[in-house]
């Protein structure tokens, strides 16, 4: 064999080598879907849970061991675990029916969701499976209001102190969240004042039953149920109009809207005592966008994937 020729097949067997290796060692790689945060982007939020990742790293015992922070739950071990066995690659999605759709093509392999969503769905739907449950992301949903409109923001905000006063809140949130089971919500009527102001409020569907649409086209659910209440005690009419997820902020800035639902992350990542992100990279703000004080909360996602 001349020299040319050993040369070559050194090369390619070094190729082989390598490659073997390198699929021998290579990262499990888990494709997750996100609705989008307006504050930040997928690239930010990609480094973000990149760098969870290392954090919570040593966490993790070795064989025979315990865990290294006794403040973690049982339930986190398992997300934890899985956390650092392998890297969650996000993609963020401006709707929940088009990350549905990505789920089911298999372009992602899981979805993240509030708790009361990721039920609704896994109940109703027994193509989804839950995978595992994150009681360490503190969330709220507020109203979102174009800067300017302080006067319409303190009027949903003294509506919404009164309903959390006087139960109201917690009374819609066991119909249309905790006591719904199978059903689909109900479909909101609102009460109309003659000569009364219009307030445009948007909602997307995104977070059934939170933010519901009817297969019908009729906005429904427990965003919708506030909405109808608030209209009561401020005594102006409610309009509903629906939009893309993605487009909020531009729907207050264009005038579209004058109110719009606010879904956010409030603390950042509550792992342990040892992890405590409280630099959130899960924002979800925008510039000259006012919020009133929150109506609902809680502190568990669910990643829902396909069943088995």
């Amino acid at each position: 064999m001349s020299y040319l020729k050993k040369f070559m097949s050194a090369v390619f067997i070094s190729i082989i080598v390598i490659s073997s290796a390198g699929a021998l060692f290579a990262e499990d790689v888990v494709n997750s879907g996100v609705l989008a945060y307006l504050g930040t982007t997928e690239e930010e939020f990609q480094n973000g849970l990149d760098e969870l990742r290392k954090a919570v790293a040593p966490l993790v015992p070795e064989e025979d061991r315990t865990w290294a922070d006794e403040e973690v739950s049982d339930m986190l071990e398992g997300f934890i675990a899985s956390l650092v066995k392998t890297r969650r690659v996000v993609k963020f999605y401006d709707s929940l029916l088009n990350m549905q759709m990505a789920l089911k093509s298999g372009k992602i392999d899981e979805m993240t969701l509030p708790e009361s969503v990721g039920l609704y769905l896994t109940t109703n739907n027994p193509d989804y499976g839950i995978q595992f449950s994150l009681n360490m992301l503190p969330s709220t949903i507020s109203f979102g209001f174009a800067g300017d409109n302080t006067a319409l923001r303190d009027k949903f905000n003294a509506a919404i102190k009164d309903m959390k006063k006087d139960g109201t809140l917690s009374k819609l949130s066991r119909t249309y969240i905790d006591e719904l089971g199978t059903n689909e919500p109900a479909r909101i009527e609102f009460e109309k004042f003659a000569g009364a102001k219009t307030v445009k409020a948007a909602v997307t569907g995104d977070l059934p039953p939170i933010d519901f649409i009817a297969a019908d086209g009729s906005p429904s659910g427990y965003n919708t149920a506030i909405l109808s209440e608030i209209g009561k005690r401020i005594k102006m009419n409610i309009e509903v109009v629906s939009i893309n997820a993605g487009a909020r902020s531009s729907a207050l800035a264009s005038g579209r809207a004058d109110v719009v639902f606010w879904y956010r992350n409030t603390e950042g990542f509550k792992i342990s005592k040892k992890v405590n992100n409280k630099k959130s990279f899960m924002k979800d703000k925008a510039e000259d966008v006012i919020l009133s004080e929150p109506y609902y909360e809680w502190d568990t996602d669910l990643v829902v994937g396909r069943s088995e």
